[in-house]
Order: structure tokens, then C-alpha cells, then sequence
């Protein structure tokens, strides 16, 4: 009797999952609205009606920025702007608080962690047919592979979006190949598994290439660079640093190449001169608003109109952690910058413990979550990533699964 209502218990807590998980992605992608947030409440009653809350290191910082995008409504000069990046915020936050209270078993995490890697896959699949291409960088793709894909939406995905979702998802089949072949699980270790993971790694790969992000090329390698280390294929990571510093260097090369070719056009976002302008203008916008921000949203505007700005299609900083500042103040960015420390403070926690253990399988995890972390980290240095976009909620989803293998972890030691 008590196993079947352990039983019944999941069930529900999965059903309360699945329905934030689904109007989390709706409110990212088509919000704000009222039906969204209710299927929210619903789905995390039905978790909560389980279990009791799980508490998390996060809790603080995680209430400062939600009262720091309160601030920003209430600052900002354009409240339609700034209302879908505060949904997305919030909805991303909420995601991730049902996410860590759902996955308190082994057996969740994993099929999280698969959920993860099918999304994935799923979204480079479509990508050539949802991506507007940046076939003007000087990358030697030819431009008719992508004359070749058919755009099926008007309202395209921006490929550095795009980078960052593929930043962020590709080390985890890296890492599961490497570490989990021979001691995973069932699911893991049959033959098809391994040619599935395989084929994510190079589905994800393929289109990382395709976004022609000189950036993305050296975050990923980043990625790809932390899952070796921990495999321990010491050699293989020596090589890869290597190649990963060559490969810095030629993009601050064709940078400083382009600076001085394309100076005078400082309203092409594709330039360093370019990004030069917006970190300055951004810089100066912090200091003239350091304790509120200016309101989430609303960066290009306030630029234009305060600050010696041209207009462009290309909103944002271009840099993460500027825009954080820009939008939520020094109070959001020490709040931000908070939760990735101890994100990444529990993921080497949670490696360590899961070495000791001898856990190979969420071991495989916990290294593709940080490796995915570090490479999106290093990508924001140069853009914004996913922050503010449709896709904003993911990387909370990837907060959401170190914290709960964190907490997993601790109790296995």
C-alpha cells in the first residue's frame, strides 16, 4: 500500500512538472499571460502537495533579483518593454524552483537530463528552417548550405541564441560518452544509446558551426575542454588548450582587423568597433544609474536618447554581465553574479562527491552541467547570450539540475 502511494505521489509531483515546464516555456516564448501563470500555480501545488519545499544556497540572491526586477517596473521608461523581460525572468526563477524540488531522485534526475538532451537535439534539428543565418561573417562556410533551408517563421531565432543554446547542451552528451559508457545505467549503456548520444554531439556541433560565432567556437571548445579535464583525458585537454588559445587569438586578430577596416560604420554589430561603442555607452549608463538600473528592456532606448547612440536592430549590451547592471542595477548584477559562484561551487562540490561515490552516471552530469556553464560564461563576455530572449529560461533550467544534483549528491556522502 505504501509503495503505491509513493507511487501516486510521483505521479502527481511529475504531473505539476510537466505543466510548469510547459507554461514556463510558453511564457518565455508568449507572454505575458494570466492563463500561463495559472497552469504555473496549478503545477507547483501539485509538487508541492507532495513534498514539502526544498531549501536551496540560491534562496537569497534569487529573492534580490526578483525585487530588483520589481525596481525595474517601476523605474522604467517603457513598461511594454519591460514587462516581457521581467516574465521571462520570473518565469525562468519559477521554473527553476520546480525543477529542484521534483528532482530529488536519482532516477529523476536522469530522465531530466534526458528531457534536456532530447530538447536538444530536437531544436538542432529544426534549427536550419527557424534561423535567420549571418552569412556575412568570414567564416568559409559556403553561402548555399544556407540558401538551402527554407525559413519557416518570419520571426526568426537569432543565431547567437541559438549559440548559446547550443553552449549550454552540448558537453552533456560529451559527457555522458566519456564517462558513463561502460558503468551507466541501463538506458546508457546499450549500443543505440551511445549512437543517439553521439549523433546529439554532432547534431549540436554541426549547428554551432553553422551559426559562424567566432565566439561560440572558442566557448564551446571552453566546454568541450572542462568535460576532458574531468574525464581525465589529460592529453586530449592539453591539445584542446592549445588549439583553444590559437583560436582566441585569431578572433582578437580578425577583431582588431575589423576595427580597423570598419571603424568608420560603427552602427554594424557584427564590428568591434561596434561593441567598443556599446560597452562604453553601457558603462556610463551603470554609473549614471547604479542602484536601480534602467529598466529591463529598455537599453537601446535610454542609449538613443541620453547617450550619443545610432539606432540599430541589435538591442542589448552585449555583454551578460553589462546588461544585468543596465537592467536590474549593481544590486541585480551582485545578486546574478551570487548564483553563478555558487552554482559553480556546487557543481565541483557535487563532481568531487560523486567521485568519492563512485557514481559514474550523475557524475556524467554534474561535469556536462558545469562544462555548459563555464562555455555560456565566457560567451556573455561578448553578448548577451540568452538573457531577456525567449530561450532566458534555460539556463535556469541548467541552475535548476546543479542544484539538484548538489543536494542529491550531499546526501550520498
Amino acid at each position: 500500500m505504501l509503495t503505491k502511494w509513493r507511487s501516486s505521489d510521483s505521479a502527481v509531483s511529475s504531473v505539476g512538472m510537466g505543466l510548469v515546464g510547459l507554461a514556463v516555456s510558453w511564457e518565455s516564448l508568449r507572454g505575458p499571460s494570466l492563463l500561463g501563470w495559472l497552469i504555473i500555480a496549478a503545477g507547483l501545488a501539485l509538487i508541492f502537495l507532495t513534498q514539502k519545499p526544498q531549501p536551496t544556497p540560491l534562496l537569497w540572491p534569487i529573492l534580490i533579483l526578483i525585487f530588483m526586477s520589481g525596481v525595474s517596473l517601476l523605474v522604467t521608461a517603457d513598461s511594454t518593454a519591460t514587462a516581457p523581460q521581467i516574465t521571462r525572468l520570473l518565469a525562468g526563477i519559477t521554473g527553476f524552483i520546480a525543477l529542484v524540488n521534483w528532482a530529488r531522485t536519482r532516477q529523476q534526475l536522469f530522465l531530466a537530463s534526458l528531457l534536456l538532451l532530447s530538447t536538444g537535439m530536437l531544436i538542432a534539428i529544426l534549427a536550419p528552417f527557424i534561423v535567420r543565418w549571418n552569412q556575412a561573417k568570414g567564416i568559409p562556410i559556403p553561402n548555399g548550405i544556407y540558401e538551402s533551408f527554407p525559413l519557416l517563421f518570419s520571426d526568426a531565432v537569432h543565431p547567437n541564441v541559438m549559440v548559446a543554446i547550443m553552449l549550454m547542451l552540448l558537453p552533456l552528451p560529451l559527457a555522458y560518452l566519456l564517462l558513463s559508457y561502460r558503468h551507466g545505467p541501463w538506458p546508457l549503456s546499450t549500443r543505440w544509446a551511445q549512437g543517439l548520444l553521439l549523433l546529439a554531439l554532432i547534431l549540436m556541433s554541426v549547428i554551432l558551426l553553422l551559426t559562424k560565432s567566432r565566439g561560440g567556437y572558442v566557448a564551446a571548445a571552453i566546454g568541450v575542454l572542462t568535460v576532458l579535464w574531468y574525464s581525465r583525458r589529460r592529453f586530449l585537454a592539453l591539445l584542446l588548450t592549445l588549439i583553444t588559445a590559437g583560436l582566441g587569438l585569431w578572433l582578437i586578430v580578425s577583431a582588431e582587423q575589423q576595427t580597423a577596416s570598419l571603424a568608420g560604420d560603427l552602427a554594424d554589430a557584427g564590428t568591434l568597433a561596434f561593441r567598443q561603442q556599446v560597452w562604453r555607452v553601457a558603462s556610463r549608463m551603470i554609473a549614471d544609474f547604479p542602484y536601480t538600473g534602467v529598466g529591463m528592456g529598455t537599453f537601446n532606448d535610454v542609449a538613443m536618447n541620453l547617450y550619443p547612440f545610432p539606432a540599430v536592430s541589435n538591442p542589448g549590451a552585449h555583454n551578460l554581465y553589462l546588461q544585468v547592471s543596465v537592467d536590474l542595477g549593481i544590486p541585480g548584477l551582485i545578486a546574478f553574479a551570487s548564483i553563478l559562484l555558487l552554482v559553480i561551487y556546487m557543481s565541483v562540490a557535487s563532481i568531487s562527491n560523486l567521485v568519492a561515490e563512485e557514481d559514474q552516471t550523475l557524475r556524467a552530469l554534474a561535469v556536462g552541467l558545469l562544462a555548459g556553464l563555464f562555455a555560456l560564461l565566457f560567451h556573455g563576455v561578448i553578448d548577451i547570450t540568452i538573457w531577456g530572449t525567449r530561450a532566458s529560461f534555460m539556463p535556469w533550467l541548467i541552475i535548476g539540475m546543479v542544484t539538484a544534483v548538489h543536494l542529491n549528491s550531499r546526501q550520498l556522502g
